[in-house]
């Protein structure tokens, strides 16, 4: 079982642990950040491989809309410290004993991932691509 400790991020605070940010407030809620943000908690571990499984179990999570749930406000949605903590640990929980299940699921996600980030890169090279066309077309 992953030993991390969450609590809530403050400004003036410095972290020798491995550790990630989780967005805590809007509809966001729950996105994991390298860098921290002023609504946010942090999530300590125990060391680095902990940190990237915690990491992209808490990415799939938010990906898969599983905080959602725990949503509550009425103007700006917010979640409870509580509530990350026991999703957290009801998805670490699925994975207990089977270590490699969880590796190849991390490998599949990151390699998702970095496809995507590919393809935002390609996207925005072909918007400057048009754009560079269009204005040669009108000059």
């Amino acid at each position: 079982m992953f030993q991390f400790n969450l609590k809530t991020h403050r400004v003036d605070a410095a972290y020798q642990k491995p550790h990630f940010f989780i967005l805590n407030r809007g509809n966001n809620s729950g996105k994991p950040l390298s860098e921290p943000c002023p609504n946010c908690f942090v999530c300590l571990c125990e060391n680095e491989e902990e940190k990237n499984s915690l990491f992209w179990i808490v990415y799939g999570l938010w990906q898969g809309r599983g905080f959602e749930q725990y949503f509550t406000g009425s103007v700006i949605t917010f979640v409870h410290l509580r509530d990350f903590k026991k999703a957290i640990y009801f998805a670490c929980g699925r994975f207990e004993g089977n270590q490699e299940e969880l590796s190849k699921k991390i490998m599949t996600i990151q390699t998702i991932q970095l496809n995507y980030v590919n393809i935002q890169k390609q996207l925005a090279l072909m918007h400057q691509l048009r754009r560079a066309v269009v204005q040669k077309l009108i000059q």
